[in-house]
């Protein structure tokens, strides 16, 4: 079968094209005010909109309204069964979604139906628009609409091949067959992946708290205790990791916000601990700016839009967890004191300081994949010092927002998550012996690497599912799926009687219009009663 828009495919014996609008009655639909109590109190009747369009059938679990707002705004009933299509909608930008109505239901202004007639089945209709998913958004599209929308009569002009009546329902019945192995199959690759994800966030955790390298403990034994680590730690120069960052006076550099070492004595260093669970008794607690230099990226202002020292920059748009993404860079102006404060170099982790919670503190170790770069405040900068491996922070930062621990301590403004570079630096962070973090740096890189691995296959399958889904409606409107039956009656005599009662629909629609419009003049409304009208359908 072909794409052609005029049906100019070849099609098998008995079947026959047709436009969609020869199928169906079209409807659309509306919103009843929200201002009116009564039409949304205790609502019985399904109102579905684009974001109900998720399964293949809607109905239940949507929002309701009640008689009172079907008879008295644009609303009006669908029947079961109808073909449900979504026409605007920011997810027509890669998808046209298209349901049945399990029940009679009402719709938004956002959608559309398409109730067939007899002889048609619904199901069929579904699969093949289905089919088209990219035809459809390719040539259905409106132009110049702020909000992707689909030109409803571009829709109804679309060409169908039409299978004989109970050649469709084998062929629907096949879809269904096929497509319900292929689910079986689907739910396996994810609870895998649901299984990789919890392994995943197990070995970040055994990492973190020194499960992961108990054995090596044991026939290692550490040559320094916890509270040696700890003063070690405190003794280093805070002015070595703040110079790193180009700081000056010690650790704060004009114009940025950067917390350096602290410097309490052991005696009185405490913070809290409870993220951390127990740890082996050669690690120790401390904070990540004990252990770290951390800084916030430089504002993206109107005045550094343009300027003679236009650099790249990272943003959190191209930091992902442990992979940093290239593909989207920006410039602006960074002069020479402010490239040195915020140049990158490698080793940096960049962690996202604004997202949306669940993605708060997502990190990753910058490599050098852009020479040159800087980053803005929408990144945190963490720089390890001398007593702590870079990859293992990253470990470390990696488990923190998995288990929560960021989401815990980020705040909230505008829907968006801020990390905050203070709360960041004074987390209480488990330090093991340099020795000790190498090997766990080692193992976990093995087995997330074998993790990584794992998901890229179940990834490679999920995508043959996709393929083998489209391939399966292919060969179904093409006839190669369900056998066919020459006794059976061709399409072109199904089609004939539509066109009869399609004419006697328009003439009836027509005279009702006549009617009303008489009646508004003579200030009365008379209409055939809907019982008459179905029965002249």
């Amino acid at each position: 079968m072909t794409e052609s828009v005029d049906g100019s495919g070849e099609l098998p014996p008995g079947w026959a094209w047709a436009r969609l609008d020869d199928l169906g009655r079209w409807s659309g639909g509306g919103t009843p005010s929200k201002q009116v109590r009564s039409f949304w109190e205790n609502g019985s009747i399904p109102w579905v909109s684009p974001k109900d369009m998720k399964a293949d059938y809607v109905g239940t679990g949507t929002d309701r309204i009640t008689d009172a707002a079907v008879a008295n705004s644009t609303v009006k009933l669908v029947k079961a069964g109808s073909v449900l299509c979504v026409v605007r909608s920011g997810i027509l930008r890669h998808t046209f979604p298209v349901a049945i109505a399990e029940c009679d239901v009402t719709l938004n202004q956002d959608m559309r139906a398409l109730t067939s007639h007899e002889g048609i089945d619904s199901r069929y209709l579904q699969f093949f628009l289905r089919s088209q998913n990219q035809r459809i958004l390719r040539e259905c599209a409106k132009d110049g609409t702020t909000v992707s929308s689909i030109d409803g009569s571009r829709l109804e002009q679309l060409r169908v091949p039409l299978a004989p009546a109970d050649e469709q329902r084998r062929i629907v019945l096949r879809i269904e067959e096929l497509f319900g192995e292929i689910e079986a199959g689907e739910q396996e690759l994810e609870k895998a992946r649901e299984g990789l994800t919890a392994y995943r966030l197990s070995i970040l955790k055994a990492a973190v708290t020194g499960e992961l390298t108990r054995d090596w403990r044991e026939r290692n034994v550490p040559n320094e205790t916890g509270a040696g680590l700890l003063a070690q730690v405190l003794n280093e120069q805070h002015a070595t990791i703040g110079a790193a960052c180009g700081a000056k006076s010690g650790w704060r550099a004009k114009g940025s916000k950067e917390v350096g070492l602290k410097t309490d004595r052991i005696s009185s260093y405490a913070l809290d601990k409870s993220h951390l669970g127990t740890l082996p008794d050669s690690w120790v607690a401390v904070r990540v700016g004990d252990v770290g230099f951390v800084q916030l990226g430089r504002q993206r202002a109107p005045q550094h839009h343009s300027g003679p020292y236009m650099r790249p920059y990272l943003r959190v748009a191209n930091v992902f967890e442990d992979r940093i993404d290239v593909a989207d860079v920006m410039c602006m102006n960074f002069t020479p004191d402010e490239f040195e404060s915020y140049k990158l170099q490698a080793g940096d982790i960049l962690l996202n300081e604004g997202q949306s919670l669940e993605l708060v503190g997502r990190a990753a170790i910058y490599r050098e994949e852009l020479p040159g770069a800087c980053f803005t405040n929408t990144l945190v900068r963490f720089r390890a010092g001398q007593s702590l491996v870079p990859e293992f922070a990253l470990l470390v930062f990696r488990h923190w927002m998995r288990d929560r621990t960021f989401q815990r301590i980020a705040k909230i403004t505008t829907n968006i998550a801020h990390l905050g570079a203070g709360r960041f630096a004074d987390l209480a962070f488990p330090l093991p012996p340099l020795s000790e973090q190498h090997v766990a740096v080692q193992r976990a890189t093995e087995l997330l690497s074998a993790i990584d691995e794992a998901e890229r296959e179940i990834g490679a399958q999920a995508d043959e599912a996709k393929r083998l889904r489209q391939s399966i409606l292919s060969a179904a409107f093409s006839g190669k799926l369900a056998p066919q039956d020459q006794s059976e009656e061709p399409a072109n005599a199904l089609l004939e009687r539509l066109q009869i009662m399609n004419s006697s629909r328009r003439s009836l629609d027509k005279g009702n219009a006549t009617v009303e419009r008489r009646g508004k003049r003579s200030g009365r409304r008379r209409r055939p009663s809907d019982a008459v009208r179905e029965d002249m359908l």
